[in-house]
């Protein structure tokens, strides 16, 4: 879905990228395996103030709804653009 590699390297314009919808599924998928298959529920993925230890489930992080956010928004901007 990104313009750019894991390693942090441009994206050939060659290479197809996968669409928002692709990147939607990806998480509702993750949301469901992180809260039925291992217990951690719908709460937001946040630390502890108590044990300092991370709870939630990390699909459902402020991070993560920045980043879907922002993906939808670079990819609403390159489909007007091509």
């Amino acid at each position: 879905c990104d313009e750019i590699n894991l390693n942090g390297t441009p994206k050939d314009s060659s290479v197809e990228r996968a669409t928002f919808t692709h990147a939607q599924k990806m998480r509702a998928a993750a949301t469901f395996g992180f809260g039925r298959v291992h217990g951690l529920g719908m709460l937001a993925w946040h630390r502890s103030e108590v044990s300092g230890k991370m709870l939630g489930n990390p699909s459902v992080s402020e991070t993560l709804t920045s980043y879907m956010l922002s993906l939808r928004r670079r990819k609403v901007c390159v489909s007007l653009v091509s």
